[in-house]
């Protein structure tokens, strides 16, 4: 399954500023609502689900950042470089990245493609944030629960 988002709003979504993404972050979650049964989903072009469930997220404020996947299983560990960034579209915040391995910084602006997180919930310690997905004819979402560290 292809994993790139599209930017639709969500009612009531909160207005997270880019200062609140800094820092450091694992997912605690990651699941699939919308769809009976189970599904194999693969996030991000890169590895199953389920291999970032534990995934470690360094957000700089230059953001020139990284997630590293625990090795073990299906899951390939290691460290990803990304470029990451936070929007606000229609009054929805996006959390987006652009995946960066083997990109030199000054090349990092001409990556076209990346992905883009709608965030439907923020607090100081968490922010749970989803992505819309054409499955079958219907939307299904992935969701995605942060936790700082």
């Amino acid at each position: 399954m292809l994993f790139l988002a599209s930017c639709s709003s969500s009612k009531n979504a909160p207005v997270a500023p880019r200062k609140d993404f800094k820092g450091n972050w694992t997912i605690t979650s990651a699941r699939v609502e919308g769809v009976e049964g189970k599904i194999n989903v693969t996030a991000f072009d890169d590895a199953p689900l389920t291999c970032f469930e534990g995934s470690e997220w360094v957000l700089p404020n230059n953001g020139y950042g990284s997630y590293t996947i625990n090795a073990g299983g299906d899951c390939p560990g290691g460290a990803r470089q990304i470029l990451w960034s936070q929007r606000v579209n229609g009054g929805t915040t996006l959390f987006n990245f652009k995946k960066q391995d083997g990109v030199k910084k000054s090349d990092s602006k001409h990556i076209a493609e990346g992905y883009s997180l709608e965030v439907t919930s923020f607090a100081d310690n968490s922010f749970e944030a989803r992505s819309p997905v054409q499955f079958e004819g219907k939307t299904i979402y992935i969701i995605y629960n942060f936790q700082k560290r």
